[in-house]
């Protein structure tokens, strides 16, 4: 329990989805952390494998930095493991407009 009341009166102010964000951003970067820590490897490792600076590894570990859909990705291959579970559809490969969607990606993926 937080016991400076300041702090809790901050806390307190801040409006529910912007503390939902935080909760998630921070969620996002233990994560990752936790995921170092069982494969062995330090940031300087990760840096590497994303061709990265240390320090950049070091901003999005603080729970502070905004990661896009892309940087998830890399950062998930980067280390073999989900950062973030996402409910994902089973779809028929032969279903028209399954196969509709994956021509309309390789065509986007072309420009």
């Amino acid at each position: 329990m937080i016991q400076n009341k300041l702090f809790r009166e901050c806390l307190a102010a801040i409006p529910e989805d912007r503390m939902a964000e935080f909760d998630l951003s921070f969620a996002i970067a233990e994560r990752i952390v936790e995921i170092l820590k069982t494969k062995g490897m330090t940031r300087r490792d990760l840096a590497n494998k994303l061709g990265k600076r240390e320090s950049e590894i070091s901003k999005w570990l603080t729970g502070r930095h905004n990661f896009t859909i892309s940087t998830l990705s890399h950062i998930s291959w980067a280390l073999g493991e989900e950062i973030i579970m996402v409910a994902r559809k089973q779809y028929d490969i032969a279903d028209e407009s399954c196969m509709k969607v994956a021509e309309e990606q390789a065509d986007y993926g072309k420009m």
